[in-house]
């Protein structure tokens, strides 16, 4: 298996590093924070050096946006039913489970 050039491997570890930060920072509050490690390391072995080509950069394109859908609705559901989470950490972790998800499926396909 490559590793550069991998979308499915970067998005398997944004929705891990997603998920631990999501984990970490109700544990730990802010300090959950460094799960976001795990995400740079990710994006650092699979895109560096690597150029994707017309169609990966479309499904790239097409997950960051239908993330931007599904973490609207998300965020909404925290402001009107969790008004005591922290906005920022619901942002970082949900973003990245999103796209992560849409990320997978749409490289699955």
């Amino acid at each position: 298996m490559k590793i550069r050039g991998n979308n499915l491997l970067f998005f398997g570890v944004e929705l891990c590093a997603g998920i631990l930060i999501f984990i970490f920072t109700l544990l730990w509050g802010d300090i959950g924070l460094l799960g976001f490690i795990l995400f740079l390391s990710g994006l650092i072995l699979v895109r560096s050096k690597s150029i994707p080509d017309e169609r990966e950069t479309n499904l790239i394109f097409k997950a960051s946006s239908l993330e931007l859908v599904v973490l609207g609705a998300v965020m909404a559901v925290i402001y009107l039913k969790f008004p005591n989470y922290n906005w920022f950490h619901g942002f970082i972790s949900f973003g990245m489970i999103s796209r992560g998800l849409i990320g997978m499926i749409l490289f699955f396909k």
